[in-house]
C-alpha cells in the first residue's frame, strides 16, 4: 500500500512539474542588456536593493535576486507556476529596497516560456526588457505569497503524520 502511494505521489509531481513553464530571470545575457539604476547610479552590490519577478498583476515569482554590479543581477531559472511551457506569460522586474518597498518596476515583456517538450526547452530570456531608473524612498511595502507548492508540502507531511500515528 506505502509503495502503490509514493508510486502516485510521485507521479503526480511529475506531470505537475511538466505543465510550468521556465524563465532566465536576468537583465544580462540573451539578447537582453538592461542595467538598472538607483537614483541616477547604477545599482550595485552593497546598495541593499534587490530585483524581484512578478507576474503582470504584480505577483511575486520565486525568491528576489541581488544586485551583482553596475545594474545588473542574474536570479537563474525561475518557474512560473500555472503556465505551461510553450506559453506566453507577461512579466515585469520590480527594484526593491531591503524592507521590501518598491523603488521601482520594468516594462512588462511577454515572452514564450520554456520548459515544453521532451527534453525540455531552455528557459525563456527576458527579451525587451527595458532599463529601469529607480528613485529612493519608492512606494508601499510587498507581501511576501507562500508558492502553492509549500502549502501542498506542509499538507502531505501533516497527512504523513496523521497516518503514521495511526499505526
Amino acid at each position: 500500500m506505502k509503495k502503490l502511494l509514493l508510486s502516485a505521489l510521485l507521479v503526480a509531481a511529475t506531470f505537475s512539474a511538466n505543465a510550468q513553464g521556465t524563465v532566465s530571470f536576468a537583465n544580462i545575457g540573451g539578447g537582453v542588456n538592461a542595467p538598472f539604476t538607483l537614483d541616477g547610479a547604477p545599482i550595485g552590490a552593497g546598495s541593499g536593493a534587490v530585483a524581484q519577478l512578478q507576474l503582470a498583476d504584480g505577483t511575486n515569482v520565486g525568491d528576489s535576486a541581488a544586485f551583482l554590479a553596475n545594474g545588473l543581477f542574474s536570479g537563474g531559472v525561475r518557474t512560473i507556476d500555472g503556465v505551461a511551457g510553450g506559453s506566453s506569460a507577461t512579466l515585469q522586474v520590480a527594484v526593491l529596497d531591503g524592507a521590501g518597498a518598491v523603488l521601482g518596476v520594468s516594462n512588462q515583456v511577454t515572452v514564450t516560456l520554456g520548459g515544453a517538450g521532451t527534453p525540455p526547452s531552455t528557459p525563456a530570456a527576458l527579451s525587451g526588457l527595458s532599463a529601469v531608473a529607480a528613485v529612493s524612498g519608492g512606494g508601499a511595502a510587498v507581501d511576501p505569497i507562500p508558492e502553492p507548492s509549500t502549502i501542498a508540502l506542509a499538507i502531505l507531511g501533516g497527512a504523513a503524520l496523521l497516518l503514521r500515528r495511526r499505526k
